[in-house]
């Protein structure tokens, strides 16, 4: 199992993903706190997309082709992470 933090910019990046990861075999979900939906479901994804910190949760070890496709997902994940005020 594989987790990384994604991010969205807006409704184009949600559909492309969702379109990404609906082509896949490997199941996985967008986890938020107490939240845990489909990745591959526009509605369970369009949820959670306005939400900081949603984590992409690969339930198979061997996904380095389907990060590599989600990579600027990850990398705007990086970066909203580090945006975060910590006290």
């Amino acid at each position: 199992m594989k987790k990384v933090e994604i991010g969205f910019w807006g409704i184009e990046s949600i559909l492309e993903f969702v379109t990404i990861a609906s082509k896949c075999k490997e199941k996985m979900n967008l986890s938020c706190g107490d939240s845990l939906v489909n990745a591959k479901s526009l509605l369970s994804v369009l949820s959670l997309a306005s939400v900081e910190g949603v984590e992409l949760i690969i339930q198979e070890d061997s996904c380095d082709s389907l990060l590599r496709r989600l990579e600027l997902y990850v990398e705007h994940g990086r970066l909203i992470g580090s945006k975060k005020i910590v006290m």
